[in-house]
Formats: structure tokens, sequence, C-alpha cells
């Protein structure tokens, strides 16, 4: 059986669900998918079925694990700025190993940073295949380079998601929410509301008076100015949300109506589109994730930090139930067509299958 090394930084608690089902379906082709990675994630409530070990990110660890495990390929899911990436990377061509590049194809936080695009298309160039989050990512790919990328729309396993039975309502009740219609924010806020933007959501929901629609915070990084610019009347903070099964996260997501991220999205609206929340955000400097998000279809992208067209996009889904009614039942199709493990696993085979 050949082997498939995953060579990664923290290893997230969502994509250990994601590692388990890529062992699964690599193993049913003849493969057996390893990882070693320098952490992972505490709050991970997933049993690992694949290979894994933590390994302190020196180079001598790694180049005994590989020597050891021998693999047929390697696949580097790594932040350029870790000395680990460069020093195994060279080490690996010498030896003559296949290695494979995921992540974006550009940092997305600075894109027109010519310094950093010339170390993403040196790594781009070095590596013998590509992995990209997006097929809209290619423009960034040098021509050269092109005829060796391979997409794995990034995702998030919908198939590990529990099956919540509690109404809405019921699911309010549990969780002290007393309005009628919600907006729902989940991510990692930061200092004055981080590149997520929380803060125009804060600021949108002081000149909101209606007491039947409110918005709901969940994530961590919420300092305390932020917090102090709260409007408590019509806003709630839920903390970080963790538990064993993901059952609370997903009774957040099932009671809420609209889902917003004013800045970079993420993974977050995968979650949203799954449980059928029309997602509204702004344009600007956002991640791959923001393919799924159609405008008009299935949710909104207003100018970026344009506050009252956002405020405006809201209350327009809020206010018309028919019209969120069809953009949820979008939202759900969507999601499921372009963003499957499934999907996701299949550029990752194509890109070995390609090399081995």
């Amino acid at each position: 059986m050949k082997k498939i090394l995953l060579i990664s930084n923290r290893v997230m608690h969502y994509r250990v669900s994601i590692y388990n089902y890529f062992f699964r379906r690599f193993k049913e082709n003849g493969y057996n998918f390893i990882v070693r990675s320098n952490e992972l994630q505490k709050q991970n409530t997933h049993r690992l079925e694949f290979d894994f070990k933590e390994v302190e990110f020196k180079f001598a660890n790694y180049r005994k694990e590989i020597n050891n495990i021998k693999p047929d390929v390697v696949i580097f899911f790594l932040h350029l700025k870790e000395l680990i990436y460069w020093e195994l990377t060279h080490w690996l061509k010498f030896k003559g190993i296949p290695i494979i590049y995921w992540n974006k194809a550009i940092n997305y936080d600075d894109p027109d940073n010519k310094m950093r695009y010339r170390l993403f298309n040196y790594m781009h160039t070095i590596s013998d295949g590509i992995i990209l989050y997006s097929g809209e990512e290619i423009k960034h790919i040098k021509q050269k380079n092109r005829h060796k990328v391979f997409i794995a729309n990034n995702t998030i396993n919908f198939e590990d998601f529990p099956k919540i039975s509690e109404s809405r309502e019921e699911i309010k009740s549990e969780l002290g929410i007393h309005f009628k219609k919600v907006v729902l924010f989940v991510g990692r806020m930061g200092i004055g509301g981080g590149r997520k933007k929380a803060h125009h959501l804060i600021n949108i929901f002081k000149e909101i008076n209606n007491p039947e629609i409110g918005l709901v915070l969940v994530g961590s990084g919420m300092d305390q100015n932020l917090l102090g610019e709260v409007n408590k009347s019509n806003t709630i903070y839920l903390g970080e949300v963790h538990d064993p099964r993901h059952i609370r996260i997903s009774k957040v997501f099932k009671m809420a109506d609209v889902f917003c991220i004013p800045g970079h999205i993420g993974l977050g609206l995968n979650q949203a589109l799954f449980w059928g929340l029309p997602a509204v955000t702004e344009s600007g400097d956002q991640p791959p994730e923001i393919q799924y998000l159609i405008d008009g279809r299935n949710g909104f992208i207003v100018p970026n930090n344009d506050q009252a067209e956002l405020k405006n996009k809201i209350l327009y889904l809020l206010n018309n139930d028919s019209i969120r009614q069809v953009f949820s039942q979008n939202a759900k199709q969507d999601i499921m067509q372009h963003a499957s493990v499934e999907n996701m696993f299949k550029g990752f085979k194509g890109a070995v299958d390609s090399l081995l």
C-alpha cells in the first residue's frame, strides 16, 4: 500500500473529521493516509482513525519520521513563515520524493505584497503538485504551473454533523434568546473586531430598535472595549461554543435566520449554508470560501466597509420571509452541491494519482 504523508501545522478539530474521511477513502483506493503535525487542537472531540503523531517542528525530527515512514508522496499544509517548510521541501527534492503544496494560492490578508507573492510562486514552482481551495484561485498561479493544479474546494465534513430534533423555539428557550428573528455571527473576533469585522455588526445593532430582531455573537477574542460597545438590549454574546459531538453549536445555527460575518468569512459560511442560513458579507480581501456565496441567490455581498448597505441587506432578508425562505433553500442546495467532503477528497486523490 502506497503511503501519503501530510505534514501540517496545528490540526484544527474540524480537520480531524476531514482526515478521518480521507483515511477511509484513500484506503479504499490502495493508499495509507498519515498525518504528522506540531499540535492537535485541544478542543478536538473526534476519534482519530488515521495514523497521527505530534512532532515538534525541528528538521531532525521530521527527517527521522520521513525516513521511518518512507512516504511515496508528501503533502504540505504549512505557512510559508514556518522554517521547517523550506528545510523539508528542499531535502525532499534532493531525496526525489514528490511534494504537493496544499493551501491558498496567495496570502489574502496581504494580496498586493509582491515579495510574498514571489515566495508563494517559488513554492508553487518547486512543488510537484498544487492543491487549491477554489478554482477561482488559479488566476494567482503562474501559467507555467497551472498544469499541476488540482481543486479541492475547502469545506468541513457535513456527514459528521449531528441531527438536531429540537425546534427553533425550543433551542432559543434553552439558550435564553428571546428575539423573534436572529442574526448570527460565528468566528474569532480579535482586537477591535478583527479581520472578520465584528464591530460592523455591533455598530449596526446600535441603530436597530426593533425588539423582535437580535444579534447573537459566538466566538473567542472578544476584547473588553468591543464588549463595551455592545447594545445589550438586542445583542447576546455566547462566547466560545465547544462540546462533544458539536451539538450546541449546531443548535445555535439551527435557531438563527441570517448569518453575517462582514469581513473574512471563511468556513463559517459553509456551516451557515448547510443549516440553510442566507449569508451577508462585504466585498474586499475575502478568502476562497466566498465562492459559495452567490449574490442575490443564497445571500448578499455588499461593498467593502459599507455598513449602511450591510444593514439594509440584513433587514431586507429579515423582513421578507418568502425571500428568505427561497434563499435558505438555495443555501442548502448550493453548499451540498459544491462543498461536499467527497468533492474535496477527489481533488486530493487527483493530485496524488497524478504523481503516483
